[in-house]
């Protein structure tokens, strides 16, 4: 990863502990069998084995990223909100692939970072609808994913054509003890398939998809 002297100091923190993964993954997928009733995944032939990919679930609680986590064996690096990182949360998060963003106004650090991260071919999670939404089955995405998918793929045309994985997930209650949760996969959605005139119409349209998506993923899982 390359810095410069414009990129915040927790960004150039942020990293993937191998030591601190690989010791915590199996604590981890412990506890989540014993704090839940059960975790179901569909559809998970449409998940990328393989180069950059950009997972794009919907923001149900604050377990989602530890509950979705289970999806790849691989480390996800995470797009997070910068208030969570504090205290020995904040110290972990840095270390397990999570990096932070304003969500209200978005750095441009904070986007060549995401950039930069789906260049080295990693696996990039991020949550279209901006934050945590539970007053409504989905709150409309952000166009904000697919414009940083359209940026990496014109930056490094190598990467081919990076896939969007749409991810509904429901807790049945609620996201409490011994609740139930379903994951539902949807196939990848591509950017060559949703051309418009500009990059903007582009963007707007595969978001578009993207939410129509994820609105069926949800009546799936439900």
């Amino acid at each position: 990863m390359s810095y410069d002297a414009t990129t915040p100091d927790i960004l150039k923190r942020v990293t993937i502990e191998p030591w601190l993964y690989w010791s915590l993954l199996p604590i981890h997928r412990l506890l989540l069998s014993v704090y839940f009733g059960s975790i179901v995944i569909r559809g998970g032939q449409y998940l990328p084995t393989q180069g950059p990919a950009v997972l794009a679930p919907k923001h149900y609680s604050r377990w989602d990223p530890v509950v979705l986590s289970v999806l790849s064996v691989e480390p996800l690096w995470f797009m997070t909100n910068a208030n969570q990182f504090v205290g020995i949360q904040g110290w972990l998060m840095q270390r397990l692939g999570a990096f932070p963003v304003d969500v209200e106004h978005p750095r441009r650090s904070t986007i060549r970072y995401a950039i930069a991260l789906l260049q080295a071919g990693k696996k990039l999670m991020l949550f279209p609808e901006g934050g945590i939404v539970r007053d409504q089955p989905l709150r409309s995405p952000k166009p904000g994913l697919a414009r940083l998918v359209l940026q990496a793929e014109a930056l490094t045309p190598a990467l081919g054509h990076i896939p969007i994985v749409p991810i509904a997930i429901h807790y049945d209650p609620a996201p409490i003890w011994r609740s139930h949760i379903t994951i539902d996969i949807s196939p990848p959605l591509y950017t060559t398939d949703h051309q418009q005139g500009n990059d903007k119409q582009t963007a707007q349209a595969i978001t578009t998809a993207l939410e129509k998506s994820l609105l069926q993923g949800l009546e799936r899982a439900r």
